[in-house]
């Protein structure tokens, strides 16, 4: 069977103030799909599977929070992608358990050109 491309990715959403983990798609039970807007660096992230209440505790923290995609193919250093949410929207549908975050600024690194 072959490997899907999220085997080798990664996304977190955490509370940029005090570092709190909200979502980590490599140990919690959800699905997502990222995709680059080409404005200003910006994308929408969908994540299915996120229950109500941890929907409404992100969104009431929406202006703080950190988003990251981590590509970690084997055999290539991994790349980091830090999104920005900022006063971008923050949504929930209710009905397909869909979190969806608008985000602003991208910055990408790879670690291996600040670590030996």
């Amino acid at each position: 069977m072959a490997a899907s491309q999220q085997d080798h990715e990664r996304i977190l959403v955490k509370h940029a103030v005090t570092g709190r983990m909200l979502i980590n798609s490599g140990t919690d039970d959800v699905t997502y799909e990222l995709e680059r807007s080409g404005e200003g660096g910006g994308a929408v992230l969908s994540i299915r599977g996120v229950a109500p209440w941890l929907a409404e505790e992100i969104r009431g923290m929406q202006r703080e929070l950190n988003v990251f995609h981590f590509e970690e193919t084997p055999g290539v250093p991994p790349v980091k992608h830090w999104f920005y949410v900022g006063e971008h929207d923050v949504t929930y549908e209710a009905s397909t358990s869909t979190l969806t975050i608008h985000t602003g600024s991208e910055i990408t690194y790879n670690p291996s050109e600040y670590w030996a």
